[in-house]
């Protein structure tokens, strides 16, 4: 997939913010109305996930959509 190291930069930072927040991949999953299979591809960086996918993530988060891409 063209642009891999942008979305591994996102998966990564989807990862750091989940696990401060000290949250599963599974309730992620359930809160943001995303299959967890969908949320670890995204983590891996094997996803190309739409804006509203990572604004239900963010939602999900309590994170603003900005501090997601900030740094990637």
């Amino acid at each position: 997939m063209k642009g891999d190291f942008f979305y591994l930069r996102l998966g990564e930072k989807v990862i750091d913010i989940r696990k401060r927040k000290q949250i599963t991949q599974e309730q992620l999953a359930f809160s943001s109305d995303l299959d967890r299979t969908y949320i670890a591809r995204i983590e891996r960086g094997r996803a190309n996930p739409s804006i509203k996918t990572l604004h239900k993530i963010c939602k999900a988060l309590r994170v603003k959509l900005s501090k997601l891409f900030r740094g990637v």
